[in-house]
């Protein structure tokens, strides 16, 4: 009956999925590039894929405000994996990155100081993902309480905060202004920025109105 209720749920098919994903990207890059570049193009690869699936996290619950659809129940449902997989892939970005790419702690000291902000932030954000993927089970919810759980998991703002100004200070991708992927971004966290205002808006007039009758 349990292994039944896990092959209904679709958290289960996406935590499947990105675990496959990683396996397909190291694949992919171990097979097409040199040695040289192997570790860059994987911790790039990762880094991208952790932005994107954190960005899919918070878009969740703007999205489903603003606009009503068959899967927003799916979707809002599907939105503590894909907070997971952001999870798993920052792990996997901040290894191949720290100790691949930099070789480890014995580097910090040679690191100018915009690198050592850039992996303080990083390394604050991904403290804060780890804890929210450590909460994101719902034995842990009734643990918590609603109320603390969702306390705690207001704090990805927080580190989408940190994360995207780690990527300003020294991903390669960002950094650049006429690169693609940097345009490429700006039009989504100007939606997802916009859809968040819509809803705090609305939520603040509607408070106004409850507490004026």
């Amino acid at each position: 009956m349990k292994i039944y209720r896990l092959l209904k749920n679709v958290r289960f098919y996406i935590l499947i999925f990105s675990f496959i994903l990683s396996l397909a990207y190291a694949i992919y890059i171990n097979n097409s590039f040199p040695d040289g570049i192997r570790v860059i193009k994987i911790t790039q690869t990762y880094a991208l894929t952790a932005a994107g699936f954190l960005y899919l996290a918070l878009l969740a619950g703007p999205f489903c405000y603003n606009f009503k659809t068959p899967l927003n129940a799916l979707y809002l449902k599907a939105r503590r994996a894909i907070g997971v997989s952001a999870f798993y892939f920052a792990v996997l970005h901040a290894s191949y990155g720290f100790l691949g790419e930099l070789g480890g702690f014995t580097s910090l000291s040679s690191l100018d100081l915009k690198y050592l902000i850039a992996i303080t932030l990083s390394f604050s954000g991904l403290i804060i993902l780890s804890l929210m993927a450590a909460t994101s089970f719902d034995f842990m919810v009734k643990f918590m309480t609603f109320k603390k759980w969702k306390l705690l998991h207001r704090f990805v703002y927080l580190a989408s905060f940190f994360i995207l100004v780690h990527a300003l200070l020294i991903g390669e991708h960002f950094r650049n202004l006429s690169n693609p992927i940097s345009v490429g971004s700006i039009i989504p966290i100007l939606f997802l920025i916009f859809l968040e205002g819509k809803r705090v808006v609305s939520n603040l007039i509607t408070a106004i109105s409850k507490s004026n009758t």
